[in-house]
This record gives C-alpha cells, sequence and structure tokens, in this order.
C-alpha cells in the first residue's frame, strides 16, 4: 500500500530546467488526539492521521492532489468521535505510513515540480499541528524542507474574515455558503476539505467572481450612520464556527 501511494503522491508534469514558477497549495489535516496519559501531551494534544491538499496554478486552478493517511504513533486507535466526524477507521491506517514518512512524501510532493510555492490553510491549527508535531516526533527538516515550514502559512480564515469584517470566525461550510458554493465531497476528509477551500480561494482572488458572489456581504459589513455593522447586529448563535 505504501509503495502504491509514494508512485501515486511523486508524479509530476515536468517543465524546462531552470524555469520557476508560482504554485498555490491548500492543505487540509485531521487529527486524533494522543492517549490522554501520554507524557508527551505537553508538546502535542493530537496526531495527523490524514494529510489532504490540491495544487493550484498561478489561474487557481487545480493541477495536483495529495492525501496520505497515517498511523499514529501515540495512541492504540482512532477514538470513536473522530472515526465518526472523518469515516477515518484503524483499518485505514493500520499499515499508513508514519508521520516522518508520510511528511517527507508531502513535501516532496511540494517541491516535486521546481516551483516555488505558497500554502495556505483554512486556519491556522493546521501550521501549528505541524510545528508541534515536527518536534514531537523529532522530525528532520532537510534544507530544502525549510522553505516550506519556515514560512508561516496563509491563515485564509483570517483572511476571509478580516476582508468581509466578520468580528467571530466563521466556519468553512458557511463561508462556502456564503459564496454560493454547494460542498464537493464530505466534510472533515481532508482532501475534500482541501479542494472546496481552494474554491472558495478562488473566488475570494478573482475580482469578478468576488463581485458576483461576495460583494454584497463586504457592503453589509461596513459601519453604517449608527456605527454598527451587519456583522456586529447579526445574530451568530444558531451558527456553526470553528
Amino acid at each position: 500500500m505504501y509503495k502504491l501511494q509514494l508512485q501515486m503522491y511523486l508524479q509530476t508534469d515536468f517543465h524546462w530546467e531552470g524555469e520557476r514558477r508560482m504554485k498555490h497549495i491548500v492543505i487540509d489535516l485531521e487529527m486524533n488526539p494522543v492517549h490522554l496519559k501520554a507524557e508527551i501531551r505537553n508538546i502535542c494534544t493530537t496526531e495527523t492521521i490524514e494529510i489532504g491538499a490540491v495544487m493550484l496554478d498561478d489561474d487557481l486552478h487545480e493541477i495536483d492532489s495529495f492525501r496520505t493517511y497515517i498511523k499514529p504513533e501515540y495512541n492504540d486507535a482512532i477514538v470513536p468521535k473522530i472515526s465518526s466526524l472523518t469515516g477515518i477507521t484503524n483499518e485505514m491506517v493500520a499499515n499508513a505510513p508514519t508521520y516522518k514518512e508520510a511528511f517527507r512524501m508531502f513535501t516532496d510532493w511540494c517541491m516535486g515540480k521546481n516551483d516555488e510555492v505558497t500554502i495556505y490553510a483554512w486556519s491556522d491549527t493546521d501550521y501549528n499541528q505541524i510545528i508541534k508535531e515536527i518536534a514531537l516526533k523529532k522530525y528532520e527538516l532537510t534544507e530544502a524542507e525549510h522553505s516550506i515550514v519556515d514560512s508561516k502559512w496563509t491563515d485564509f480564515q483570517k483572511e476571509f474574515d478580516s476582508h468581509l469584517g466578520f468580528e467571530r470566525q466563521v466556519s468553512l461550510s458557511l463561508a462556502l455558503e456564503m459564496a454560493g458554493i454547494d460542498f464537493a465531497g464530505k466534510e472533515h476528509d481532508a482532501l475534500d476539505d482541501a479542494r472546496n477551500t481552494a474554491e472558495l480561494l478562488k473566488i475570494f482572488k478573482d475580482e469578478n467572481l468576488f463581485n458576483k458572489t461576495l460583494r454584497k456581504i463586504e457592503e453589509a459589513m461596513k459601519p453604517t450612520s449608527l456605527g454598527n455593522t451587519l456583522g456586529s447586529m447579526f445574530d451568530f448563535s444558531g451558527l456553526h464556527f470553528s
């Protein structure tokens, strides 16, 4: 299974050596808690059990994708709540790569086209998880991998909320609904979440698409003559935020 994954993930298209282009990568992680009695909880309370990502060109069109499950090392099983939420079972991770193997596969995929990359995640939770787990698993970064890890990834959720005037964090599913996008696939599937985030990113960054879908929300969030915004007056209690 591992060899098949490696062959799938390292497939790439080639272009002339020396020709460097920008690629945009949208990533999502699914995590499982470490055992409650584990001493390492002061370093990291969860372990990554799935990495999903899509690679976009300069026009934010998907050109490649990546997914791997990861075998947890500090819990004997996927806890029922996480399994129910993500659909990831113990059988799915039993023969999966370790974190060190999986993260190396991901970074190789990121750098495989010899292009510069910028990485987006829906929130800073995923970046913080990567940093903590690198410390927990004593993962030694190569010089090339530092270019992926040392520059903090773009927190797209923060950028989205700030631009539209939200004072509280909006969930991905609600942001998609605002943009008129039906969620494709299954929520809390890392690759599906990354792919849907990429669709939202494309609308957010395209002026014409933004005007058609999100401009009305941006206008509604501007302060009124009373000093209020729709965001401050709107009752968010019935909505899901993360």
